[in-house]
């Protein structure tokens, strides 16, 4: 990965540490990493790996999608991608060829499961 490359991860990497209002060595710490790690990432001197990202999402308890977007960011492919059913659901709302009416309606589909899933979440 070139430094252009990370120039996007660079940037999420910061700003998600800034918005919790912590430094690069308390984000090191709190991701048990060296105090250098988090400045060598964010400053483009290191190569960002999955395993470290995931360990400092974990560190800022980022949500799954801000994980998703820190990891990409990097270059990495989303876990997602390998359930067949997420490739089917995208494929089926991309495909040009889909009548309207039928891409409607699972676009409502789509609108209630989520529904269902968030609902899901908050039972006791």
């Amino acid at each position: 990965m070139s430094d252009g490359d990370t120039t996007r991860f660079r940037q999420l990497l910061s700003a998600y540490r800034e918005e919790l209002g912590w430094t690069k060595t308390q984000l090191a710490e709190r991701a048990g990493l060296d105090p250098s790690s988090v400045s060598r990432l964010e400053g483009g001197s290191r190569t960002p790996e999955a395993g470290t990202i995931d360990v400092l999402a974990a560190a800022m308890k980022l949500t799954p999608v801000e994980r998703e977007r820190l990891l990409a960011s990097a270059g990495f492919r989303s876990e997602a991608w390998n359930d067949p059913l997420i490739v089917a659901l995208v494929e089926l709302t991309l495909d040009p060829t889909l009548p309207s009416d039928v891409a409607d309606d699972v676009r409502t589909l789509i609108r209630v499961a989520v529904e269902h899933g968030r609902r899901g979440r908050t039972r006791p």
